[in-house]
């Protein structure tokens, strides 16, 4: 009678969502199949649907709604946060989202780019989202009800987002990051062990590896985190990783046999990719415990992190399956996916961003990397910001087709692909690819490559149109691309981070020199500052193969693990 229908979702995936629906005006409601719902009476079914019938109401119904993950009473509590008046509450979510967006000024570029990096930058701080209710109660993975002082946070899209989102969150949330952190090792304590990708209450354990290490990592190593809640942190991710550590003693995770040569064809297992995804775990959670002085431990974390040198086909140079006896998969093509999971061996060979030198030495060296990346973006085809791209993307049918050997920018696992040339000798070649699959975003109704993914395809853009990109996930450490502002500003608490590329855009792409507060560094990388510091990049119309050529970013097979930044 009072105009308030409640009810909830069984969502199937081991969970339920309760809803809170308050109408301004009378009226009749009945299920698609005419049956009249009463006041105090409940109804359910599996294709519920209701039909509402306001024969009295107004011009304009008014519907406030509300949603908990907790019960029922925290569905109508929550519909406080709602207010009765239609343009008030607007203007308030609009005043909260311009201080959220403001948090990066850009100056410079076209129209088209400014809108596509804060539409971006909205998709990017929507996730993880808040959890709990207005009375701080939320239901953990154990199926209870709990309660904190603190906002709590689910929706964590983890495997996609350590390739920017991440990166992006620790740089302009710290406090709301550290609040995420603190969720996550509740999760652990009511649920027994870190999610993989957690959805509501629950750990859907979507895709592979341990993603949710680097995502710690981001914030650990940024300092962000207190130091006495390191250890149970840390306890946490080293009982994940101590989980699947047997499975990991031939150094690879094995793929089966396939059942005839044909059954290459069909996908099938994903071990290959898995080893290649613990890999980056693994090496983040080195660095995580190299700065807590346990370096035996780190050492050993470190060595485990190169599991994919033994997946390195010497024949080919490819990442390739290999079984329990130690053979490799046969027969094997590298444009096919069996071994990996939403991709082949083209997207997943770069999946070592930790130690990318030491991958380009066993593919064959400079050259012949530089060779392979042409071919997978296109070169010189890639000249035309946009159009290989968008081929190559719907050759994929937005990164869900994967058969060939084409770069999927509709996908998350070789996002980091265009930044390898930096690796390789040839810095020049990344400002091209990156600027160009950049072109694909636009402020359209088609304006993403693919599933955005909680904003892991919108981290990864603002990165790119920034000009800089967290190439280590876990690590505060950046590799140069090509920037399409003038200037950036990140208004952190601890200071500004400020990117100067005076001159940047369609005419001048190209970068020929990088400072850190007007000190010149003859190289394509840096560390991120934490405080207040200015970063220049100098621009240039046309691209200098000799700048930076010779100076590698640094790697697990050349550095130490201090070398990465990572906070004491």
């Amino acid at each position: 009678p009072d105009g308030l229908v409640s009810g909830s979702v069984d969502t199937g995936d081991g969970y339920t969502v309760w809803f809170a629906l308050q109408l301004d005006a009378p009226f009749t409601v009945t299920t698609r199949e005419g049956e009249p719902l009463q006041p105090g009476v409940p109804v359910e079914g599996e294709r519920l649907a209701l039909l509402f019938d306001f024969d009295d109401a107004p011009q304009t119904v008014q519907a406030r709604i509300a949603v908990s993950y907790t019960d029922l009473d925290g569905a109508r509590r929550n519909l406080a946060e709602v207010t009765r008046d239609f343009d008030a509450q607007r203007e308030h979510v609009r005043g909260q989202w311009q201080r959220e967006l403001a948090r990066v000024e850009v100056e410079g570029g076209t129209e088209a780019q400014r809108k596509s990096f804060y539409t971006a930058l909205y998709r990017v701080q929507q996730f993880p989202n808040l959890h709990g209710d207005v009375d701080g109660r939320y239901r953990g993975p154990d199926n209870a009800v709990h309660a904190g002082a603190q906002p709590h946070y689910s929706q964590y899209s983890l495997w996609d987002s350590y390739r920017g989102q991440n990166q992006m969150l620790a740089e302009i949330q710290p406090a709301r990051y550290l609040d995420m952190l603190r969720s996550l090792q509740h999760f652990h304590d009511q649920g027994g062990k870190l999610p993989r990708w957690q959805q509501g209450p629950v750990d859907a354990s979507h895709m592979s590896g341990d993603p949710v290490i680097p995502f710690i990592g981001e914030g650990w190593c940024r300092g962000l985190l207190p130091a006495a809640e390191r250890a149970p942190l840390l306890a946490s991710m080293q009982s994940l990783e101590r989980s699947r550590r047997d499975a990991l003693a031939p150094g690879y995770l094995p793929v089966e046999k396939p059942a005839s040569p044909a059954a290459v064809l069909s996908g099938g297992p994903r071990e290959a990719g898995t080893t290649l995804e613990y890999g980056i775990a693994d090496f983040a959670l080195a660095l995580m415990t190299a700065s807590s002085g346990d370096a035996a431990e780190a050492q050993r974390l470190a060595a485990q992190a190169l599991n994919y040198r033994n997946l390195v086909d010497p024949q080919s140079g490819f990442i390739r399956p290999r079984h329990d006896d130690g053979s490799w998969l046969t027969p094997f093509l590298p444009e096919l996916g069996y071994g990996f999971q939403e991709g082949t061996s083209w997207q997943y060979s770069w999946l070592a961003m930790h130690d990318l030198p030491g991958l380009v030495e066993r593919m064959g060296g400079d050259a012949e990397v530089q060779r392979r990346l042409d071919t997978f973006f296109a070169l010189p085809a890639n000249l035309v910001p946009a159009l290989w791209p968008f081929v190559q993307n719907q050759i994929t049918l937005f990164g869900l087709a994967y058969y060939g050997n084409q770069y999927a920018p509709g996908n998350e696992h070789d996002l980091q692909a265009p930044y390898v040339y930096n690796y390789a000798g040839a810095p020049w070649k990344t400002q091209i690819v990156a600027r160009s699959a950049a072109a694909l975003f636009a402020p359209t109704p088609l304006g993403l490559p693919g599933n955005d993914d909680l904003g892991a395809m919108s981290g990864w853009l603002m990165w790119t149109l920034i000009g800089l990109y967290p190439m280590n996930p876990g690590a505060p450490l950046a590799v140069v691309g090509s920037p399409a502002f003038s200037k950036v500003t990140l208004h952190r608490p601890d200071g500004d981070l400020v990117i100067e590329a005076p001159g940047a855009g369609a005419l001048q792409p190209f970068v020929n020199g990088l400072a850190l507060d007007g000190e010149t560094l003859d190289r394509s990388w840096l560390l991120l500052p934490r405080g207040a510091a200015t970063i220049r990049l100098d621009t240039t119309r046309l691209p200098d193969a000799s700048w930076a050529a010779d100076s590698t970013p640094p790697s697990l097979s050349g550095n130490a693990l201090s070398d990465f930044g990572c906070s004491p």
